[in-house]
């Protein structure tokens, strides 16, 4: 069942989750227009709705302040890390490896194999 496009006139086939609720084709234009449109909407309904949280927000920022904010400190950049792995390692690297801190310097990364490699890293800065 094709449907016609509220924003470019366009005619698609709906996602067969969505079926005939869908408004918008899947263009990025009409996407955003269909966002933008949506929240509109949502705020005429709602005209009140953000008056007066400011003071609600200030003090919900402030209590949750050491939660929200990033674990690393904005003045101290990533450290680049490089890794040598031996050739005879290199038939069980995958595209993507993840690492997860073991200690304060040490790294732990999973292989294919369900085995575990330790790499130690430490930091140029600190190895000075």
């Amino acid at each position: 069942m094709a449907k016609r496009c509220l924003f470019c006139g366009r005619y698609f086939t709906p996602d067969p989750r969505v079926k005939e609720r869908q408004k918008a084709c899947s263009r990025p234009e009409c996407k955003k227009a269909r966002k933008h449109f949506s929240q509109k909407k949502w705020s005429e309904k709602n005209p009140g709705y953000f008056r007066g949280r400011s003071p609600y927000v200030k003090a919900w920022r402030e209590k949750k302040k050491g939660v929200l904010q990033d674990k690393i400190p904005r003045e101290e950049r990533p450290q680049k890390l490089v890794f040598v792995i031996p050739a005879d390692m290199m038939p069980m690297l995958q595209d993507k490896i993840t690492l997860q801190r073991s200690g304060k310097r040490t790294f732990t990364a999973d292989g294919r194999t369900g085995g575990r490699y330790k790499t130690r890293w430490t930091s140029p800065a600190s190895s000075g």
